[in-house]
């Protein structure tokens, strides 16, 4: 009796260890109370949810019988296939008069554009419009008697900018220009001039070429093939006779022969000249204003050639195709009784031989 006394004590004290390993700290009671509320609230959001998903559906349902479903108008970037904000939709009746208010024409939000109260079945085109873009295709498309998407695909475009200037004196041109896609069609046709020589034309990636023609008085034809636009100089008119020009845009220090780094563009552009004619052979010709001695001015304009020719021989031209001349002040081309006469007559001159 008292070993069976023994082996009932030994396992009540069991049971009670087991009960306080299985006890809740106030913590855990806390942190389970929080877990029950927050089951209660997903399965209150759920049902929200699925009341709104029915409510939509008997919407829908209503919309479609009644013969006036929703469209959703979807526009996206062609080259990435990304949704674009913000462009502007028009969409109208197929058998519309020309007069009458489109049903759709307003910008898309962040992806699409919709007619929340519902569009009728039947025929209809649409555009899709956009700043830095070219308009869509007009899509001509029949809605059907249940909900429809219509994505709209515009293209970006390609700003082309360039001048027309002179191939030897880099000077504005007036010139008719006209560009022309690969189907010859006309895609822009203007007139530059002094005053508004930067053109500017809207390409489109997906034509393979452009061509680009040129005409003016007293130039030779331009005409030029634009596969990559990134790699268009410009159009480049070559004059007809010409024996002489004069070098604009090349400086030397006041009194001195040492050219300013502010001479690079036109000193470049000598270069290209000799270096796209590697026949041609030139004379460059100093000349100065009337300001200090006749022997300084003609040492001076001696000097600023010798340093033009220089810097030919630097870029790679040879030096037998250059020759200098020196005239100092006796050339003037107006008289120098003013700063600004003064500084026209101090130029540089090339002379083709």
């Amino acid at each position: 009796m008292k070993r069976l006394t023994t082996i009932l004590l030994v396992l009540l004290s069991l049971l009670i260890g087991d009960a306080s390993a299985y006890a809740l700290t106030p913590a855990q009671k806390r942190a389970k109370a929080r877990e029950k509320v927050e089951r209660k609230r997903e399965a209150a959001k759920r049902k929200a949810e699925k009341k709104r998903a029915a409510k939509a559906k008997a919407a829908k349902k209503r919309r479609i019988k009644d013969g006036k479903p929703l469209l959703y108008v979807y526009s996206y970037n062609l080259k990435t296939g990304e949704p674009l904000p913000a462009t502007h939709i028009t969409l109208q009746d197929a058998n519309a008069r020309p007069n009458k208010k489109p049903k759709i024409n307003k910008p898309t939000d962040t992806k699409r554009a919709r007619v929340s109260k519902g569009l009728p079945e039947g025929r209809y085109w649409t555009v899709a419009a956009k700043t830095g873009y070219f308009t869509s295709d007009t899509i001509w498309f029949m809605h059907k008697e249940d909900e429809d998407s219509l994505k709209i695909a515009i293209y970006p475009e390609t700003r082309l900018t360039f001048t027309v200037t002179d191939s030897l004196t880099s000077r504005p041109v007036v010139a008719n220009v006209i560009v022309r896609n690969n189907e010859h069609r006309k895609v822009m046709q203007t007139t530059s001039d002094s005053l508004h020589n930067i053109l500017a034309v809207l390409l489109d990636d997906r034509v393979p070429y452009y061509t680009i023609e040129a005409t003016a008085v007293n130039y030779f034809p331009f005409l030029d093939t634009i596969t990559d636009p990134t790699h268009f100089d410009g159009v480049r008119m070559s004059p007809k006779e010409v024996k002489s020009f004069v070098l604009h845009n090349i400086y030397f220090a006041t009194g001195k022969t040492r050219i300013l780094e502010t001479s690079e563009p036109a000193l470049n552009e000598l270069y290209q000249f000799l270096s796209t004619r590697p026949a041609q052979r030139i004379r460059i010709v100093g000349h100065t204003d009337n300001i200090g001695s006749d022997r300084s001015n003609q040492v001076l304009s001696e000097g600023r050639c010798r340093e033009v020719k220089q810097a030919m021989i630097g870029r790679g031209i040879q030096a037998e195709r250059i020759e200098i001349e020196g005239r100092g002040e006796r050339d003037p081309i107006v008289p120098n009784d003013t700063d600004e006469h003064r500084q026209m007559n101090r130029r540089v001159e090339v002379v083709l031989r």
